[in-house]
């Protein structure tokens, strides 16, 4: 008969041998267990975001603390959609996804700006999510048999995000622009610009006002890759299309009606800059001190000479860059970009370039 079963308590042991016990391992593997990790009321800490400056893709990491426990939260956001959604049981390797040999430009986030950016991730996967499930079954399957809808529900519930609502499309009429919100006051950014296409990355780093409108965007864009500042472009943000000639895009307006500081407002933001048939994609890294003029901080690899309009064209000539005394090639070289080399950059022409637009 056991101790408790005549009414007695069982006896204590001494305190400095059950400080010796080993605690259970914290498991933040399975989804399952995530309700089991947090009780409580959540703190949020320590937020930052991550980049990378030749790739589209961000890691927003964070500490979750409530009561005595402390996890580290990572989110993957690739292409402006969650992708992967971790828990670190040392909070500290949450931040430590992208610092293994890599370049990784990191920036302090506010709590309130880390649930913003992570809100938006999750909406853009959701919506996804859901298109696939009207318009690509099979695809749709494969997304869902990952855990990750599980843990994006249970990631909402601890930083107290509304759930998903997905929002009526109309086949027939298109989406009034939003409002823009009022300037804000004018900081410098470092901004990561990059072609989606080709591979490797053609990329810049630049340091602009916040201030500055999307038109003079496209020409301080237009210097950094060394472009016609007349070529045809349109800003694809998260407050609609901004171009020169709307006439072309149904809903779209002027960009010279909206700064840099109105479309993207913290570290992590992103936007879609096209120019011609290439498109681009605009990160904020940081922000930092006004600068007087707008500067190159570093890059790689030169810009597609202005006869390859498209990938194909340049892709085509880099071929043609293999085998240079080839008869044929030599002409296609001569066509699309005699003199071109595809690996030369100099900061300091790029500095020259954009000081002229002063």
């Amino acid at each position: 008969m056991s101790p408790v079963s005549r009414g007695r308590k069982p006896a204590k042991r001494p305190k400095s041998q059950r400080s010796l016990r080993p605690s259970p391992p914290l498991d933040v593997a399975r989804v399952e267990r995530w309700p089991k990790l947090l009780h409580g009321p959540i703190e949020l800490s320590d937020c930052v975001v991550q980049g990378q400056v030749d790739q589209d893709l961000v890691v927003l990491a964070a500490k979750l603390t409530a009561g005595k426990r402390s996890v580290g939260v990572e989110v993957v956001v690739n292409d402006r959609e969650v992708d992967v959604i971790e828990l670190h049981a040392v909070p500290e390797d949450a931040l430590a996804v992208l610092r293994n040999g890599f370049e990784v430009t990191e920036a302090p986030l506010t709590p309130e700006e880390f649930r913003s950016q992570v809100e938006a991730a999750l909406v853009v996967r959701a919506d996804s999510d859901r298109w696939y499930e009207d318009h690509a079954p099979a695809i749709f399957r494969l997304r869902s048999e990952s855990d990750l809808p599980e843990r994006a529900t249970r990631l909402r519930h601890w930083l107290g995000l509304p759930e998903y609502e997905p929002v009526p499309r109309s086949a027939v009429a298109d989406p009034l622009p939003l409002v823009l919100p009022p300037p804000g006051p004018v900081t410098g950014m470092w901004l990561a610009v990059a072609l989606e296409e080709p591979e490797p990355a053609i990329w810049r780093r630049l340091l602009v006002r916040s201030d500055v409108t999307l038109a003079g965007l496209h020409r301080i864009l237009a210097a950094a890759f060394d472009r016609e500042e007349q070529q045809d472009h349109r800003f694809e943000t998260a407050y609609g299309g901004f171009g020169a000639d709307i006439q072309g895009g149904e809903g779209d307006r002027l960009d010279d009606e909206a700064t840099l500081g109105q479309v993207v407002t913290v570290p992590g933001h992103r936007m879609v800059y096209e120019a011609g048939m290439w498109e681009h994609w605009i990160r904020v890294e940081r922000l930092a001190a006004v600068p007087e003029v707008a500067g190159c901080l570093g890059g790689e690899r030169a810009a597609p000479p202005s006869e390859c309009e498209n990938v194909q064209s340049y892709e085509l000539l880099m071929e043609a860059l293999r085998h240079p005394y080839d008869e044929e090639d030599e002409d296609l070289i001569e066509e699309l970009g005699p003199g071109f080399d595809p690996e030369w950059f100099d900061k300091e022409v790029v500095d020259e370039r954009l000081a002229r637009l002063g």
